[in-house]
């Protein structure tokens, strides 16, 4: 997981055209990485 993947996704959304179910499953997929990140980033500050 990467920011790279995640503005990939985002960028994604905001420019294509996609059926309600491939749409429903790209937010899935961002709202997925973007928490691993969060709880990434708060795993490191705990451990500052």
């Amino acid at each position: 997981m990467t920011v790279d993947t995640i503005e990939e996704l985002r960028a994604e959304l905001r420019e294509c055209l996609f059926t309600a179910a491939e749409r429903k499953a790209i937010e899935a997929e961002l709202a997925d990485l973007i928490r691993q990140r969060n709880e990434a980033l708060a795993a490191e500050e705990e451990g500052a």
